[in-house]
């Protein structure tokens, strides 16, 4: 379906009906789109940096040059990768229904309603529902939200909701261990 009067569906025509509800500076010198439904967009270029943890490279940095050394000789099927279980999915209903059956009720209603939750820490409150944009409200820093981004090993391989279910239980028993790896993406005033 194209838009109204036919023509080009543009970037620009995609938005135009939808309220921004937040736009965020990517460190690459992308921005994240956020839409009131939820939905988000990432527009820009991305510009080349180094990444932030010293002796780590970013996911498809072989992409730049040489692939890395464990990945040469890999057959093609291994290089594939992975697909994510979506929504109509029975892993996903699974996943799904194990995050909700760990979620207290005011938990549960911001996730059935946002697909998003807050989890308390010693360090502050923690939102999850949106990959690589994690917030933080630090309590040492109240006038501050940190964005974090922390993902699990093998996450391209999980249903979104065993991912929640990984960084809830990660947050709830060993707080320190999340917060040991999380990436800072950037910091803003709340």
């Amino acid at each position: 379906m194209g838009p109204p009067g036919g023509g080009r569906l543009t970037p620009s025509a995609l938005v135009t009906d939808r309220r921004i509800a937040e736009v965020d500076d990517l460190p690459d010198g992308r921005r994240l789109v956020v839409f009131a439904d939820g939905t988000c967009v990432v527009v820009g270029t991305a510009r080349w940096h180094a990444h932030p943890v010293a002796g780590w490279d970013w996911l498809g940095a072989h992409r730049r040059g040489a692939p890395p050394a464990h990945r040469r000789g890999a057959p093609p099927a291994q290089r594939r990768p992975a697909r994510r279980a979506g929504p109509g999915s029975p892993a996903y209903r699974r996943a799904d229904d194990l995050l909700r059956s760990l979620l207290d009720p005011v938990q549960t209603h911001d996730y059935a309603t946002s697909q998003g939750f807050w989890v308390p820490t010693p360090h502050g409150p923690v939102r999850l529902g949106r990959l690589y944009h994690l917030v933080h409200r630090p309590v040492d820093e109240p006038h501050l939200e940190r964005i974090l981004c922390v993902v699990p090993r093998h996450y391209g391989d999980l249903p979104l909701p065993d991912i929640w279910v990984n960084l809830l239980l990660t947050l709830a028993v060993e707080p320190e261990a999340f917060f040991a790896v999380a990436n800072l993406v950037h910091t803003r005033s709340r």
